[in-house]
């Protein structure tokens, strides 16, 4: 009894502590935890369920094959149906998302997270359906080490690649690439799924393959949340810096709006609690910038140009109530540094 405990605990909470980072990796605007929350529950209850059930009917073909060609079925299994069940499952999850709360997707980052969210929760359980049929604590332990740290990333590579081809798709200008991204983020899933469950299957020597392919993912992962958040925080000091110019906000505002660390929880101990007064005007400032970066991306609707009105508004008031603006830290006309608002898409004319 004691052994199941703990095969619940160890397969769930390191799963849900790695969610927990990944949704704080989304600095200007965080994703609603209650939908972060459905995406690991959609990865931990309905993705097993309808992958098991899928995995059963596709294995009956192999299941009455003879112990010599044993190898053959588990390798049809492990890289052919889980691959496929287990991605197609996953990824219905991030099409709902990307269906009915079509709003809360405003970079790709966003589709990396969720992705990743859901692969998290098939993953907590995957962990406790291994750990479970340990008989001993130091095959528990060494399994818990294999799977929740050395390749307690992959579903989540698996199905973030799903996520960003999803995002692709959305932001993409081209009615073509609207479906070829999302085509091409569920065959990536699939085939570094495929490629891990071939190499951890033969075992041996070739666990060595699994390990730098996971490393790699890992590379990836990283370097694609650097790049995204480096995007972000471009355009939001571009549609910040009509703002400054209008007087809305100040510089400086707009600067910390846009600044990684200054969205941290952490600046607490750096300003006190001059970083609790000055949260809600960054916040209000980061929706404003969304909220015409979304203008820019899909078109100027009424209901669109009301938001930002309103936006605008409440920013206004908070940045003359900013501690830093009371206090004369602020100074008042200075513009926005570089990056500029975006380049001309034709030369501008000679004269």
């Amino acid at each position: 009894m004691s052994l199941f405990l703990a095969s619940i605990f160890l397969g769930i909470v390191p799963m849900v502590i790695y969610a927990l980072i990944v949704w704080r990796f989304d600095r200007w605007e965080k994703e609603p935890l209650s939908l972060i929350f459905a995406a690991f529950l959609w990865g931990s209850i309905p993705a097993v369920i309808f992958s098991i059930i899928a995995q059963v009917i596709m294995e009956i073909p192999v299941a009455d094959l003879s112990s010599d060609a044993a190898l053959f079925g588990d390798l049809y299994q492990a890289s052919f149906v889980a691959p496929v069940t287990e991605e197609i499952t996953k990824g219905l999850g991030l099409l709902l998302i990307f269906f009915f709360f079509r709003r809360e997707i405003d970079s790709v980052l966003d589709g990396l997270i969720y992705g990743s969210v859901i692969g998290f929760g098939f993953s907590a359980v995957e962990n406790v359906l291994y750990f479970a049929g340990q008989t001993d604590p130091e095959g528990l332990i060494f399994l818990f080490f294999l799977r929740a740290f050395v390749f307690g990333m992959l579903h989540a590579l698996f199905t973030g690649l799903f996520g960003v081809g999803l995002a692709l798709g959305k932001f993409s200008s081209r009615p073509i690439m609207k479906l070829l991204w999302p085509i091409i983020g569920m065959a990536l899933a699939m085939i570094t799924h495929a490629l891990h469950n071939y190499f951890a299957t033969l075992g041996g020597e070739h666990i060595f393959y699994a390990v730098i392919g996971v490393t790699l993912g890992i590379s990836w992962f990283i370097g694609t949340i650097a790049i995204c958040l480096s995007h972000e925080n471009k355009w939001i000091r571009i549609q910040l810096s009509e703002e400054v110019t209008d007087g809305v906000l100040f510089a400086e505002q707009a600067t910390d709006t846009a600044h990684f660390w200054t969205r941290s929880n952490l600046t607490i101990f750096t300003q006190g609690m001059t970083a609790l007064k000055r949260k809600r005007l960054l916040h209000e400032a980061t929706e404003l910038a969304y909220e015409k970066q979304r203008q820019h991306r899909f078109g100027i609707s009424e209901a669109c140009t009301r938001r930002a009105d309103i936006l605008r508004s409440r920013v206004r008031d908070l940045s003359r109530q900013d501690p830093h603006f009371i206090s004369g830290r602020i100074q008042p006309g200075k513009m926005l540094p570089p990056p500029l608002p975006p380049t001309r898409k034709v030369p501008p004319p000679l004269s």
